[in-house]
C-alpha cells in the first residue's frame, strides 16, 4: 500500500494560535504525529512526536524556556529539533540525537505549518484581514475532526447547492432553482458564485439589518479555493438592486488539513461586518456553525466515506451536476500539481 502525496512545499493550518501552550498537544498532521507548543518566549513549535532514543512521545514531556524535554529519559530538543540536554552519565550528546522540526507561522489567529523541503515562504500565506480589523469585523472560530478525505469536505464547501437539503434553516425550498451559478478557474484558483436576486431574508440577515429590514435581498454567496486546502466563503446580501457595498456581510476561513488518507482536521473561522457588539450574538452564532456541520455536513461526508469504502472519487464514475463543477475542477488542479510535483 502507497502512502498518500500531499502537495508540498506549502502551508497547511495547524492549529489555532490559542490552542498553542507550555503543555504541548498532540496532533497529526499529514500523516506525522506532531508535538505543538508555545515555549517560553512566546513561539510557536512543532516537534516530531517521537523521541530518536526510545521512541517516547514527546508531546507527554515538559517545556522548559523553548525546548522540550523527552518524559522517558529527559533528552531536551531545541525548536530546531536538535538535542541539547542529555542528562545520564557525562551528558554526551550522541549525533543521531535529533527530530524533525517543521516551520510554523502565526497569521490572522492561525498557526500554519510548512509542509516541504523548501525553504518557507510566509509571503505565499493566506490571509484574512477581517479577521485583525477588530474595528469592522467580529469573529468566532471552531475545529472538527472528520472522519473522511478532506477533498470529500472541499467539495462540500465549493458546492453550496445541498443547503436545501441538508440545512433547511438556511435555505428554502426552491433555492436550487433560484440559484445563479458560474463557476471560474484562475490560475491555481477556483471561484464558484452563487447569485439569488430577490432572495427570502434569511433569519441571520434580517438581524443584521434590524427594525425595517426587507423582506427580499439580492443574495451573493462567493466560494474561493486556493490549492491545496483553502477555502474563503464570503456571503453578503443587499436589498433588491442595490451596490453590495450597502448591505451586510459575512468573511469565512475553511482550512482543511490532511490528518491521514481518511482523516482530516478543519479549522474554521467566521467573521462578519454587523453587530459587532452583540457578544451574545456570536456565542449563538459560534454554537450554530460547529453544530450544523457537526449534526448535518459531518455525518453526510462520513456516510459518503465509507459508502466509497477507500475508492477515488473518479473511479467510482460519479453522476455529475452543474454545481459539481467547481470540485471537480478543483480536484483537477490539485491533482496536476501533485503530478508536477512527483515528476520535478
Amino acid at each position: 500500500m502507497t502512502a498518500p502525496v500531499y502537495l508540498s512545499n506549502t502551508w497547511y493550518a495547524a492549529a489555532f494560535s490559542d490552542e498553542l501552550s507550555t503543555t504541548p498537544l498532540l496532533r497529526t498532521l499529514l500523516g506525522e504525529p506532531m508535538a505543538l507548543y508555545r515555549g517560553a518566549s512566546g513561539r510557536a513549535v512543532a516537534l516530531h512526536d517521537r523521541c530518536p532514543h526510545r521512541f517516547a512521545p514527546l508531546h507527554q514531556g515538559q517545556v522548559f524556556g523553548d525546548d522540550l524535554r523527552c518524559p522517558y529519559h529527559g533528552l531536551r530538543f531545541d525548536p530546531q529539533g536538535a538535542c541539547v540536554h542529555n542528562p545520564i552519565g557525562e551528558g554526551k550528546i550522541p549525533k543521531a540525537a535529533c527530530v524533525r522540526s517543521y516551520p510554523l507561522a502565526e497569521r490572522d489567529g492561525i498557526v500554519w505549518l510548512w509542509w516541504g523541503d523548501a525553504p518557507a515562504d510566509e509571503t505565499t500565506i493566506r490571509r484574512w484581514s477581517e479577521f485583525d480589523d477588530t474595528q469592522r469585523h467580529t469573529s468566532v472560530q471552531g475545529y472538527i475532526h472528520v472522519r473522511a478525505n478532506f477533498e470529500l469536505v472541499i467539495d462540500n464547501l465549493l458546492d453550496l447547492s445541498h443547503a436545501e437539503f441538508l440545512h433547511p434553516y438556511l435555505a428554502t425550498e426552491g433555492f436550487n432553482r433560484r440559484t445563479q451559478y458560474s463557476m471560474e478557474q484562475q490560475g491555481n484558483t477556483v471561484v464558484a458564485r452563487n447569485w439569488r436576486p430577490s432572495e427570502p431574508i434569511s433569519g441571520l440577515f434580517a438581524l443584521a439589518y434590524g427594525e425595517g429590514a426587507p423582506t427580499n435581498v439580492d443574495h451573493l454567496s462567493v466560494v474561493i479555493w486556493e490549492a491545496p486546502s483553502t477555502i474563503r466563503l464570503d456571503i453578503g446580501v443587499t436589498r433588491p438592486g442595490r451596490p453590495a457595498a450597502e448591505g451586510p456581510s459575512s468573511y469565512q476561513a475553511h482550512l482543511l488539513t490532511p490528518e491521514t488518507e481518511h482523516t482530516s482536521h478543519l479549522f474554521w473561522k467566521w467573521a462578519r461586518d454587523f453587530q459587532i457588539g452583540n457578544q451574545e450574538l456570536s456565542v449563538q452564532l459560534q454554537a450554530s456553525l460547529q453544530e450544523a456541520f457537526e449534526t448535518e455536513d459531518e455525518p453526510m461526508i462520513e456516510a459518503q466515506s465509507r459508502h466509497m469504502a477507500g475508492r477515488q472519487l473518479d473511479e467510482l464514475k460519479p453522476v455529475l451536476l452543474p454545481t459539481d463543477s467547481a470540485a471537480l475542477r478543483a480536484r483537477r488542479v490539485l491533482r496536476q500539481l501533485i503530478d508536477q510535483q512527483v515528476m520535478s
